[in-house]
């Protein structure tokens, strides 16, 4: 089956161990009609050398683009995306690098995408280290607690999420997109930098009433926060600074009040008892942070 270009755009930093896997699962891909995009947003390590070496040793088209300086998920996607749409691409395939696809993952993608007449698609997603242990099965928001929540998250697979269904989120972490849908809704928002950008990006979509389908029959496995790591000063900040300004943008004054009060209740009260000084400084901050930006005071 070949039913248009893919661009697949994938944002690097700091992700040298990770693109052996990547580029490999690449290269068995069914599906041949694509050109990946390699953003490189001035790893510190060795990633954009190593990046460039497995460019030249693969049989499809690689465009590697090396930044000056690190601008985060958010712009480095949209500076894929842009070249992608430039270069006639009829999709654009957003992915991580921390993944390995089986041979037919977007090409099951695709054949969803097209059945299903949506104009996103997103696959099963498995724990990498797990024994068919579930990631993301599609999602949906959590209104009061905020954020988003994965379906199937931490559970066996056993047949229960495979059927294909309308959903309303999902994690861009390889998510197969129309063309049209950045001429409906725009590009990603920068300022998030990192962290619910896709929550942004996906609550837009949802918004905008563009049908977003989840695919069972494409999977991956996923090596969940290798470049950023799960609990960290780094993931602290940037999830509550944003969480506060994803709820200023989309959501009621009293819902964002009720935002506000209890995650710094949470703050004060519990997490002084739970988190070392270097995360508890970090979250305050991201806290403050993303006030300042609900109140003006932030670029």
């Amino acid at each position: 089956m070949d039913s248009g270009k893919i661009g697949v755009v994938t944002v690097l930093y700091n992700g040298e161990r990770v693109l052996d896997d990547f580029f490999r699962s690449l290269g068995e891909q069914t599906y041949e009609n694509f050109t990946l995009y390699v953003i490189d947003n001035h790893s510190q390590d060795r990633s954009l050398a190593k990046a460039r070496a497995l460019a030249s040793a693969v049989r499809f088209e690689t465009v590697i683009i090396a930044e000056p300086e690190n601008w985060g998920v958010a712009k480095g996607n949209n500076i894929g995306i842009v070249r992608a749409l430039a270069d006639g691409c009829e999709y654009v395939l957003l992915s991580n690098n921390d993944i390995v696809l089986a041979p037919d993952t977007s090409d099951n993608l695709l054949r969803g995408m097209l059945y299903y007449e949506a104009a996103v698609a997103v696959p099963k997603i498995y724990f990498f280290d797990g024994d068919s242990i579930i990631w993301a099965a599609g999602g949906t928001y959590r209104f009061w607690r905020g954020g988003t929540r994965h379906f199937g998250f931490g559970q066996k697979d056993t047949g229960q999420f495979d059927e294909a269904k309308r959903i309303v989120y999902a994690p861009t972490c390889f998510a197969l997109i129309h063309r049209d849908v950045f001429q409906t809704i725009g590009m990603m928002d920068e300022w998030y930098f990192v962290y619910y950008d896709d929550t942004d990006f996906m609550y837009r979509t949802y918004k905008a009433r563009i049908p977003i389908f989840y695919i069972p029959q494409s999977e991956l496995k996923h090596k969940e926060s290798s470049s950023t790591g799960v609990g960290s000063p780094f993931t602290l900040y940037y999830l509550n600074r944003n969480l506060l300004y994803f709820t200023y943008r989309h959501h009621s004054f009293v819902k964002l009040l009720y935002t506000v009060v209890t995650h710094w209740g949470v703050h004060l009260l519990v997490h002084p008892f739970l988190y070392g000084r270097d995360q508890y400084r970090a979250e305050r901050k991201g806290l403050y942070d993303g006030l300042k930006k609900i109140f003006g005071y932030a670029r």
